[in-house]
């Protein structure tokens, strides 16, 4: 201890001769206070935006400079096409490899806007938006159930930053999508490019443009002291869980040659990550082991069961494990699975290759289950034998095979188009009719009965799909068993993910009959929007796609819980079968279960706006709400011509998630506590995980995890205002632990919050002890706390 004590004072001296501020403490900050940290260390370079002439600006003529709430802003007015403008910082300023630092880009509060940002310094592409701007684009690959509000405004200035850890190597202007020789032309020396850039206003009506004022890069000095303390429960007590999974981010690394990915050893980039989940005090670490059912970086031992993914990634998971656990943080792998694929030489005898799994309508010419035809070449029949064998082997060879060297807190699996589906192959229908030896319906099924059935009265179909969905059940019941048992732990937990988009299910109106009707946009304000889309032309798509619906109606009406329950007819004579291909949730089959929960897909305000769906997918090991970010994925080539797609290539390659800017950025999440308490809370996001908010995000995450994995309940009384949620937490000897949530989008003043338990209280995010049993709260919307009442 002495010689560490020598050591810090060394560090301390070291930071007074180069003149920078100094070190932060391990204590935790209001997101106020954490931002004015930000705000201290050391700018390493600068930009004015609003400069004439333009500096380092590219293209020299975008956008406008306007004066915004009393000073100079760049902006990007809204019309027919999207806009890009961008610039190079930190060149010649000595920028390290693998160093940390902060990117900082002033915007006005005024108006609705969304901006979208690229930082191709680390790879980070995000958008965040403000007031009743969408965010997302409307029209994209799969066109989003979009939501319009009138989030609050603070008509002042405010910043947006970005904690990062810089790469080796830089693209420039234009992102890839996947890694090209050459690239990465630029190092540190050459500074990086940040992008700002957005979408058409057809595309997001209420957005008045991006507008942004100075652009700073700051120094994190050292990036530990930013690590957030969490007061976790005893260890005897079930801990709660936040993590995130990437789709679109590893281009950065998986390039053959070193020169052409943005950091050299894929760990390393993988350990910026867990760094910032550190920061942001996420206490789980989420890795693709199965990606579409191709394998992310684990040594199989066998090409012939599962074909290794090729240098820099074929090692990946070995490496990166103890580093995981040394970081304090656990594990989670994350698994789309479809059976084994083997290398091409072994189709004949590789589980996924020989695609056992068979659509109803089989005997037509096509046999895909969707148009979707790149997920048809590989599937396997879960209610075989030697799928649940298979699975068990993966686990084995991914999990079980690290125990003791790391903590891990599960698996989570999740379907995509055609990886399990329900199969009407002789082979699965005679295992129908084996479960049900004595049921007269069961013992006439056939694929011609069940299409018959299916054609007709439905019985004997609808008795299969219920058989298929319970096979499916104890199928993800044996493998969370097989897991429990293999790391001799009975705390793990499977979670699976059913839901095949990165964006939540599709919001249908229940009132619009079989074909479910899609809901285009939910808003508060329904007279804005009809007056908007009536102004398209009538053969516009557009004029269908921005028609409104109310809120409050879609809420009352139960219109997300209806969606989640939704089912695809097989529409005569194309006969897809896409709920065949992926069934979505069913939670009645595991509400008994302890160790699987079936996620709960969230990513608008009405898909946590009542407690009824979300407690549907409660089990026994707990609720796990995932946050589901919509792709806004382009990837058009400018040179070939038009494009639908959201930026017409503008930035180049581009899959970004959206964000509500300020303290709106957990609002959601919030929400999702006060309804319902989910005990895990995951993101499914499109590239690589950043935010702009950071001072919220960890003083929400710091909050959530030092209360206990139990089942809460709603204190009623314990503060008068309505908006603001007191949900109670008994842990037994402990005492009882409690939340306080603000409901509102709206910040509250002097709330008067009392708490039932009497005995001592600890303020846990505070980290100290309060006189009384009762606190007088100023909180920031959708801010969460959290309390103990240990008994005396």
């Amino acid at each position: 201890m002495k010689a560490l004590g020598r050591c810090f004072i060394v560090v301390l001296l070291v930071v007074a001769a180069l003149g920078l501020p100094p070190l932060p403490s391990l204590a935790d900050d209001s997101a106020a206070e954490f931002a004015k940290r930000l705000d201290s260390f050391p700018i390493v370079d600068e930009i004015d935006p609003a400069a004439q002439p333009p500096v380092h600006q590219f293209p020299t003529d975008a956008g406008k400079v306007v004066t915004i709430l009393g000073r100079q802003a760049r902006t990007l007015p809204m019309d027919d096409a999207p806009k890009v403008m961008a610039w190079v910082i930190g060149e010649g300023k000595d920028l390290k490899p693998g160093a940390a630092y902060v990117l900082e880009i002033e915007y006005p509060d005024d108006a609705p806007r969304s901006i979208f940002i690229a930082n191709r310094g680390a790879d980070l592409v995000r958008g965040f938006s403000t007031g009743s701007a969408v965010g997302d684009a409307r029209q994209q690959y799969v066109q989003p159930s979009i939501e319009s509000l009138d989030y609050p405004q603070t008509g002042r200035w405010q910043r947006y930053r970005t904690i990062f850890f810089l790469h080796d190597r830089f693209q420039g202007l234009h992102g890839q999508r996947d890694s090209k020789p050459g690239g990465r032309p630029f190092g540190p020396a050459d500074g990086f490019h940040v992008v700002v850039f957005q979408s058409k206003k057809l595309n997001d009506p209420r957005s008045l443009g991006a507008a942004i004022g100075r652009i700073r890069l700051r120094a994190v000095p050292d990036v530990t002291a930013l690590y957030v303390n969490v007061e976790y429960p005893p260890d005897d007590l079930p801990r709660r869980r936040v993590f995130f999974r990437e789709e679109m981010a590893d281009e950065a690394v998986h390039a053959k040659e070193a020169v052409d990915r943005g950091v050299a050893d894929p760990v390393e980039w993988l350990m910026y990550k867990a760094k910032t989940s550190r920061i942001l005090a996420m206490n789980t670490f989420a890795k693709d082991l199965l990606e579409f059912g191709f394998n992310q970086g684990w040594d199989s031992g066998d090409e012939n069961w599962v074909m290794n993914a090729q240098p820099p990634l074929n090692d990946v998971w070995d490496r990166l494990v103890p580093r995981i656990a040394a970081e304090g943080l656990d594990l989670l792998p994350y698994y789309e699975y479809k059976g084994a694929i083997g290398s091409e030489s072994a189709k004949p005898q590789s589980l996924a290759w020989q695609r056992r799994a068979e659509k109803l309508y089989h005997n037509l010419p096509n046999t895909r289950y969707t148009p979707v035809w790149w997920t048809e070449q590989h599937n396997a029949d879960l209610t075989d034998p030697d799928t649940l064998t298979d699975a068990r082997r993966l686990l084995d060879k991914t999990v079980i095979a690290h125990k003791g060297k790391a903590r891990f807190a599960g698996a989570w699996f999740r379907v995509r188009d055609n990886h399990l589906p329900i199969s009407f192959s002789d082979a699965a229908v005679a295992r129908f009719r084996a479960d049900f030896p004595d049921d007269a319906l069961a013992k006439t099924a056939s694929r011609a009965a069940l299409i018959a059935s299916h054609e007709g009265d439905r019985a004997l179909y609808n008795r299969y799909i219920a058989w298929w969905l319970t096979r499916r059940a104890g199928f993800l019941e044996a493998l969370a068993d097989h897991l429990s048992k293999g790391l001799g732990d009975d705390t793990v937990k499977l979670m699976f993910t059913p839901w095949t988009s990165e964006q939540i299910p599709k919001l249908r109106d229940p009132g619009s009959g079989p074909s479910g009707h899609p809901d285009q946009v939910t808003t508060d304000d329904p007279a804005w929007w009809d007056a908007f889309a009536r102004k398209q032309p009538d053969s516009s798509w557009f004029r269908w796609a921005l028609s409104p619906s109310a809120f409050d109606k879609v809420v009352r009406e139960n219109h997300y819980g209806t969606s989640l329950m939704f089912r695809e007819t097989i529409d005569a004579p194309h006969r897809t079968e896409s709920f065949h291909s992926a069934p979505g949730g069913d939670p009645e089959h595991y509400r008994n279960s302890r160790r699987v929960m079936l996620t709960y897909p969230i990513g608008r305000l009405f898909t946590v706006a009542s407690p009824e769906p979300i407690n549907s997918y409660r089990t026994k090991a707990g609720l796990a709400a995932i946050h589901h970010y919509t792709l806004n994925e382009d990837d058009h080539d400018r040179t070939k011509g038009g494009s639908n797609l959201p930026f017409d290539g503008q930035a180049g390659y581009v899959a970004a998630d959206v964000d509500r800017a300020g303290p709106f950025v957990r609002l959601l999440e919030a929400r999702a506590v006060a309804q319902a308490d989910p005990t895990n809370l995951g993101m499914l996001c499109a590239s690589s995980f950043s935010t702009g908010f950071p001072e919220y995000v960890r003083r929400f995450n710091q909050a959530y995890l030092s209360v206990p994995a139990l089942p809460s309940t709603v204190a009623p009384g314990a503060c008068k205002d309505a908006e603001i949620v007191v949900r109670e937490v008994p842990a037994g000897k402990h005492g009882v632990y409690y939340y306080v949530i603000n409901t509102s989008m709206r910040p509250k003043t002097g709330a008067a919050v009392t708490f039932a338990a009497r005995g001592s209280l600890r303020d846990l995010v505070d980290h100290r002890d309060l006189d009384a049993g009762a606190v007088t709260l100023d909180l920031d919307p959708g801010e969460l706390r959290s309390y103990l009442v240990r008994s005396r």
